[in-house]
Parts: structure tokens; sequence; C-alpha cells
């Protein structure tokens, strides 16, 4: 996509944008901006997730770091996203989902 906008600032640093030459006052300059964009950044990434949790993986009440931190990492190179995680113990959730359910 190509746009051409122009970009009007004055000496007080207030700016605005329009689609043609505008007039402007003594304490103002314009500049033509001509902007190129590709398409692609425009496409909104589709995020999908394959999640296969083995029955031993039942077993341990802790995630380690390590896990948390190579699933972040995957998410975040497959996405270009940044991603942060939380590990919520299963009684922090129940706590949360009763104090949602009283308000």
């Amino acid at each position: 996509m190509k746009v051409k906008k122009w970009l009007t600032i004055n000496s007080r640093g207030a700016a605005r944008i329009t689609q043609g030459k505008p007039s402007i006052t003594w304490d103002e300059i314009s500049i033509l901006l001509d902007i190129n964009l590709p398409d692609a950044l425009f496409d909104k990434p589709r995020l999908e997730a394959k999640i296969e949790i083995p029955k031993e993986a039942a077993g341990p009440e802790t995630i380690t770091t390590e896990v948390i931190e190579n699933v972040k990492e995957a998410i975040e190179q497959a996405t270009g996203l940044t991603f942060s995680i939380n590990v919520i113990k299963n009684e922090e959730m129940q706590t949360e989902q009763k104090g949602k359910a009283g308000e």
C-alpha cells in the first residue's frame, strides 16, 4: 500500500496530518510523507497451538522455569510477539474464581 499525506508541525510541537497540501501559518512547516507499506503488515497473525500433555505429566505439582521459558521462546519465535506466561496453582485459581463469583 502506498500512502501520501502531509505532516504539518508548528513551533510549539503540535502536529496534524492532512490528505491534501495544507495552508500553513508563519510558525508551521509542512512535510510530504510518501510511505510504502507492505500488505503483509496488515495480515493478522493466525495463532495456532497444538499442545499434547502426556499422562506422566500429571504427577508433579510444579512446572520448571526451563519448561516455561522454552514454551515462551517457541511462541515468540513463531509469532514475533512478546509473550508472557504465568503459572497459577490450582488453589490460587479456585480462590480467584470464588472472588469473581462474589462480585
